[in-house]
């Protein structure tokens, strides 16, 4: 099997001029075809044999990819597991996630010609390890691009199909913070979509997230708890949250939706505008509320992910949407709240289009991951106002 290999001992490395490393070369190969597991404790004839877990270097080895692979391996997930109970053998999982960014090349040294660096890029074929040929080289970097391309216009496309939907049902002069996140590589339709209480919980958790992520445990700067009530209704192979959509449903508050769907992607909408006097021709963003709620979709964006088991990065993009009356042209004016009265930010730039941000979210994302991606993704859009602090 090209996705299961047996190792009796743990990989050692002494550097050793003209010597592949083992364990670079053996991750690289599962990168490149389909993902694996490489299990440390099990000899050949399938036997276990265990390994003394004491002498496991994670970061040397975590080291070991960071600086032998390149393009840089994320998904590679380091699991001990050890007897239960303590009476039995001990082994070591390394799980690899097939890579999106394939084909990876791993790099070492050579003894002819000088101690030349060099590098190869290996595959796996059943249990055997080949290295590929040129027109296989080639083949696999036409195959990236095919699948970036792919995926950039998947996302664009429910960007746009949600800010269509927003926009079209709600009142024209409302302005629409989109964040859409959609995973590398979807969950297949085959298998089971989550009940409407897993999609409820799955909000819920995320909003959770959100605020312990910005240090406020008391919810006191919520924005989709606020809006929302939690009832989910079934969409399109999604669920889907909002109090726009249904008639009976419409509140006082300003708008905001969000779909779960069930390959893993996530959408969420949230109105920022807001009737100022005298602003004819301008459309509001508050930027005092798109912190918090591109802070709250990026951690539903990944408690989805995980509650849907993807191993995959999230590419995600969020825009700033309007929609003009008579179709003329108009500004995006951002302002703020002070003392606790709505104003214009004073001397920031009155854009006529605002460029959607973008960035990805990684396999094993940790708070502050999280907390890496919402800064991005959030001064990517204030930056276009002059506005670097929030």
């Amino acid at each position: 099997m090209d996705d299961l290999d047996w190792k009796k001992q743990l990989p050692t490395f002494v550097p050793k001029p003209g010597i592949w490393n083992e364990f670079a070369k053996d991750v690289t190969a599962m990168a490149n075809t389909r993902g694996g597991l490489l299990v440390y404790g099990v000899s050949d004839d399938i036997e276990p044999v265990g390994i003394n877990l004491a002498a496991v270097n994670e970061q040397q080895l975590t080291q070991t990819l960071r600086n032998g692979i390149q393009p840089y391996l994320s998904g590679v997930e380091i699991i001990p597991l050890p007897a239960p109970g303590g009476g039995g053998p001990d082994f070591l999982i390394v799980d690899v996630a097939p890579s999106e960014l394939a084909p990876h090349f791993q790099y070492g040294w050579e003894q002819k010609d000088k101690d030349r660096a060099t590098f190869n890029a290996p595959y796996r074929v059943g249990s055997d390890t080949f290295y590929m040929s040129e027109h296989q080289v080639a083949r696999a970097y036409q195959e990236r691009f095919s699948r970036q391309e792919r995926a950039e216009t998947a996302l664009a496309e429910l960007v746009q199909q949600a800010a269509s939907v927003v926009v079209g049902e709600s009142n024209p002069a409302c302005t629409w913070l989109v964040v859409a996140g959609r995973p590398s590589r979807p969950v297949p339709r085959l298998v089971p979509a989550p009940s409407r209480a897993e999609a409820k919980n799955t909000l819920l958790d995320g909003v959770k997230t959100a605020a312990r992520l910005h240090n406020d445990p008391f919810g006191v700067r919520r924005v989709l708890s606020d809006r929302l009530n939690n009832a989910m209704h079934v969409g399109l192979r999604r669920w889907v949250d909002s109090n726009i959509l249904v008639p009976e449903l419409r509140s006082s508050q300003a708008g905001a939706m969000v779909e779960l769907h069930h390959d893993g992607g996530v959408v969420v909408c949230v109105d920022l505008s807001h009737p100022l006097p005298s602003q004819i021709g301008a459309a509001m963003v508050d930027t005092s509320t798109l912190p918090t709620a591109v802070g709250e979709a990026v951690a539903v964006i990944d408690t989805h992910r995980r509650r849907r088991q993807l191993d995959s990065t999230v590419d995600i993009t969020a825009a700033i949407v309007a929609d003009s009356l008579d179709g003329s042209e108009f500004r995006f004016l951002p302002f703020g709240y002070g003392s606790g009265q709505p104003r214009p930010i004073e001397r920031a730039r009155q854009p006529l289009r605002v460029l959607p941000a973008t960035t990805e979210l990684p396999p094993i994302a940790d708070d502050e991951v999280l907390q890496a991606t919402g800064k991005e993704l959030i001064e990517g859009l204030l930056h276009q106002f002059g506005i670097n602090t929030y």
